[in-house]
């Protein structure tokens, strides 16, 4: 007989908050870049919020894939064809619109499909994590918590150093097998199974502290001050927005704060858009492809729109997931 594995509903909050913020983050054209003063304010809040999307999605990974028993093949088989799969199914069907219905050259459908300018550079980003983790599998499983803390000490030396465009420090002293996106999987990992010596209700606190603290520091340095971090998502600021997310979140769940709700109609739907989440990430693109036919850039619709959006993106990985042939590349 096989044992149902229970879901961590927690990792379902967490990645529906990731999706939903992703395409936050994506939707803020549709606001008018020429408002200014306090009606500004929600705007690049909301897209700025977006900003943890990524981050999450990451440390996810790190949690789920992370000191797990697997041979190589065993790995690219199971784990690795599951984002291969909806990537080959969801880049061919943008590809197909975009030329032959969004009238775009083939110069830019090749740059569309090498992430530039696309949101497809974080599925190159992924796949390139997802090489990389059966190799910190094996260092995990050698050396613990301890290992992983050696490595993020230096990851973040390494992200404070780019945050002051001081990276590298030295000309010859390179960190690179340090730096990039495997950092928010290892952390993911770290966060998930440290046993921190505070009660779960101060770790709730220093979460919803760290991750407002990093959000209002964001915006206000981009709406006083014009700074624009650089380079994406290799910074302090998006490292806090993600850990006090995640802490809070995770820690939540401890105290029991989600069983009253996954059982319910809300929960249902966590669920259900936590589950299509890989899908979404493609079909909200091509959704907001012909949103932009339509050259909306309005404030009044911003919020029509990031709706539209979310469910559009929603229902149509799920009706993808639901015809047979296909369901193995809807990203479900």
């Amino acid at each position: 007989m096989v044992i149902k594995k229970e879901r961590i509903f927690y990792y379902d909050v967490l990645r529906a908050i990731a999706i939903i913020a992703v395409i936050c983050c994506h939707v803020g054209r549709y606001a008018n870049p020429s408002n200014v003063g306090l009606i500004k304010v929600p705007f690049v809040t909301l897209h700025y919020f977006g900003l943890v999307g990524v981050p999450i999605f990451f440390m996810i990974s790190g949690a789920l894939l992370l000191n797990r028993e697997y041979t190589l093949s065993d790995f690219f088989k199971r784990r690795f064809s599951r984002i291969i799969y909806p990537f080959i199914f969801w880049v061919s069907l943008i590809m197909i619109f975009g030329l032959f219905y969004f009238d775009w050259s083939y110069a830019h459908a090749w740059k569309v499909f090498t992430g530039n300018p696309s949101i497809l550079w974080y599925i190159w980003a992924l796949i390139g994590v997802y090489l990389f983790i059966p190799v910190i599998n094996s260092f995990l499983r050698e050396y613990g918590l301890k290992g992983l803390e050696y490595f993020l000490i230096i990851w973040f030396f390494t992200i404070i150093l780019k945050s002051m465009d001081s990276y590298p420090l030295l000309p010859y002293l390179d960190l690179n097998y340090f730096t990039s996106f495997i950092g928010y999987v290892i952390l993911g990992y770290y966060l998930d199974n440290k046993k921190f010596n505070l009660k779960d209700s101060t770790i709730c606190i220093i979460g919803v502290v760290v991750f407002l603290i990093s959000l209002i520091t964001i915006v206000v340095g981009i709406m006083k001050l014009g700074y624009h971090m650089l380079p994406f998502y290799e910074n302090v600021l998006h490292v806090t927005l993600g850990v006090g997310l995640f802490l809070l979140i995770k820690y939540l769940g401890n105290f029991n704060f989600f069983n009253n709700v996954k059982n319910r109609v809300v929960g249902k739907i966590i669920i259900s858009i936590s589950m299509c989440s890989y899908g979404m990430y493609y079909a909200h693109y091509l959704i907001n492809q012909f949103f932009n036919l339509l050259h909306i850039h309005s404030n009044k619709l911003f919020f029509v729109i990031l709706f539209l959006l979310i469910i559009l993106s929603w229902i149509l990985t799920i009706l993808i997931s639901k015809i047979p042939i296909l369901k193995k590349f809807s990203g479900v």
